[in-house]
């Protein structure tokens, strides 16, 4: 027997403020400290739907391009100091 998946954007997805922005950004292979990488975080300041970018990204550990404001170098600062405090 075959299953189907079907996948969908997430409804959170929706109103990002990517969906808005320039489709020539590429906010995957955005390289941190990049003059695309600084576009793409000015974006992101006035996202209504941020947090949850951001929240996504950490929690799937994500690893790859520009998430919630943060990018993987950014990402990975958060979860040093968090693992630090945890210690």
């Amino acid at each position: 027997m075959t299953t189907l998946v079907v996948l969908r954007t997430p409804k959170w997805q929706v109103h990002a403020a990517r969906r808005n922005a320039d489709r020539d950004v590429d906010w995957i292979e955005a390289e941190p400290g990049s003059a695309a990488t600084a576009g793409c975080k000015a974006i992101c300041r006035l996202c209504p739907v941020r947090l949850t970018c951001a929240v996504t990204a950490l929690t799937t550990d994500e690893i790859y391009g520009l998430w919630g404001g943060m990018d993987q170098v950014d990402r990975e600062a958060l979860r040093r100091a968090d693992a630090q405090i945890a210690a």
